[in-house]
């Protein structure tokens, strides 16, 4: 689940995010400061494993974690997470000997933040991934182009994003039909806004109205999970600041 749009410039780059999480799941904690192995960078905390969902390094580069869900059918498991682990829902066709539990993927982003270079191919496979469920992770800054990196449980792909405006979202609930028409939405919104200002980003992550029912909202809403936070990146050559709102 979450939704993050992005709008880049010559000397500028904001990035809004929409958490979408289970109603279960423990409150989040406002962003602090954190200090990484090469770099410092700034990021809210997950209340349940201490990891982030969004990062803005002191360089300007801003990483987001986005869940990916398989297709039905496609053998790839799905799993839930719990205090910095995953236990996977069905081990015999993980490939992970014993059903060992799968760390979460909030604490890989804090380790690619706290890296002095941005994350990359190489970065990510020496990560160990096959012990992270599967996720989708943008990276970009005034000099990164945006991209986003893929991992679909067994294989790891990446794809140069648009360089000026953009939005990617995702859905543990009807994603064949709600991805498309949460992008369909973004697509009108980007006629009606072709160079979004703060305000007008927000206020498409705001809606949380749709014809079809909230589920297919970007501010969604079911009876299992929800938005619960908005953040806003803002990336200048005068330095990089950071809003947070729980919803």
């Amino acid at each position: 689940m979450c939704s993050v749009s992005w709008v880049r410039g010559r000397d500028s780059l904001l990035v809004v995010m929409n958490r979408d999480e289970r109603r279960d799941r423990a409150p989040a904690r406002p962003p602090r400061r954190w200090r990484g192995n090469g770099e410092a960078f700034t990021a809210p905390v997950d209340g349940d494993a201490s990891g982030t969902w969004i990062a803005a390094k002191d360089s300007g580069v801003v990483l987001a974690l986005l869940n990916h869900y398989a297709p039905v059918g496609s053998g790839v498991v799905q799993a839930a997470e719990h205090s910095g682990v995953v236990k996977l829902s069905r081990a015999e066709d993980s490939g992970v000997v014993g059903g060992a539990p799968r760390i979460s993927r909030g604490l890989l982003v804090t380790t690619l933040a706290g890296d002095t270079l941005p994350p990359d191919v190489a970065r990510l496979r020496s990560a160990g991934l096959s012990s992270f469920a599967p996720f989708r992770l943008f990276v970009a800054g005034l000099r990164v182009p945006p991209r986003v990196f893929t991992w679909d449980g067994a294989g790891l792909s990446a794809r140069r994003l648009d360089p000026r405006l953009g939005f990617l979202t995702s859905s543990s609930w009807n994603a064949r039909a709600v991805i498309p028409a949460r992008h369909a939405r973004f697509r009108a919104f980007a006629r009606a806004h072709p160079r979004p200002a703060r305000a007008d980003l927000v206020a498409f992550h705001a809606g949380a109205s749709d014809p079809r029912g909230t589920p297919w909202a970007v501010c969604m809403s079911r009876d299992d999970a929800r938005t619960v936070s908005l953040t806003v990146v803002e990336v200048t050559t005068a330095g990089t600041t950071m809003r947070y709102r729980a919803v």
